[in-house]
C-alpha cells in the first residue's frame, strides 16, 4: 500500500525536477534528485528531494521508501514578507501515522515580535507555544504562554528593567491548575 502511495509521489519529484529545465520567470527556480539503491541480497530503497523557490517562499518535498515498505514523506514550506515568516512541517509515516510543526514570527506595529510554534506528534498530542517581546523605555517585557491536548498550560512574564549600575528582573508564572510563582531579583552590572 504504501509503495504504491510513494512511488507516484517520485514520480512528481522527477517532473518536478524535469519542469526546471523548461523556461520559468528569473525569480523561481525549481531542482531536484531521485536517488536509487538495490543491495545485494535483494533489499534497496528510493530516495528523493525536490526544491521550489519562489519570490517569498520556498517548499521542500523530500521522501524514502525501501522495498520492505518502510518510509516516509515530508514537506516542508517557508513564507515570508510584510513583516512576517512562517514555516510548516508535514511528515508522513508508512504506518500510516504522522506529525506537522508550525511555526510563525511577526513583527508587530507596536515594535513588539511575536512567535507561535504549534506541534502534532504521530500520537495525535499536541502542544502550542506562543511569545511576545516587547521593548520599554528601560530594558524589555517578554510574555509567554502554552498549552497542550492534555488540558496542561502555563503563562508567564519576565520584565527587565534597566536602572544605572543595576538590572531588575521581575519574574511571575502561572499554570493551567492554579499553581502561581514570582520573584524579583537585582544584578549589578560589571563594565
Amino acid at each position: 500500500m504504501f509503495r504504491s502511495a510513494i512511488i507516484p509521489a517520485f514520480a512528481m519529484l522527477a517532473a518536478g525536477g524535469a519542469g526546471a529545465l523548461v523556461a520559468a520567470p528569473a525569480e523561481a527556480r525549481e531542482h531536484g534528485r531521485i536517488v536509487r539503491a538495490q543491495g545485494p541480497y535483494g533489499g534497496g530503497y528510493v530516495a528523493g528531494r525536490h526544491v521550489s523557490r519562489q519570490p517569498g517562499s520556498t517548499q521542500v518535498t523530500r521522501g524514502a521508501a525501501t522495498y520492505g515498505g518502510r518510509g516516509y514523506g515530508q514537506t516542508r514550506s517557508t513564507q515570508w514578507g510584510d513583516g512576517a515568516v512562517t514555516n510548516s512541517v508535514d511528515r508522513r509515516y508508512a504506518n500510516g501515522t504522522g506529525m506537522s510543526r508550525d511555526s510563525s514570527l511577526v513583527r508587530n506595529g507596536d515594535g513588539s515580535v511575536s512567535v507561535q510554534r504549534d506541534r502534532t506528534g504521530p500520537a495525535g498530542n499536541s502542544q502550542s507555544g506562543w511569545s511576545t517581546i516587547y521593548r520599554t523605555d528601560d530594558g524589555y517585557t517578554r510574555t509567554r504562554s502554552g498549552a497542550t491536548s492534555s488540558g496542561r498550560s502555563y503563562s508567564a512574564t519576565r520584565d527587565v528593567s534597566v536602572n544605572g549600575d543595576s538590572v531588575t528582573v521581575d519574574r511571575n508564572a502561572a499554570t493551567g491548575s492554579g499553581r502561581a510563582v514570582s520573584s524579583t531579583r537585582t544584578y549589578s552590572r560589571r563594565d
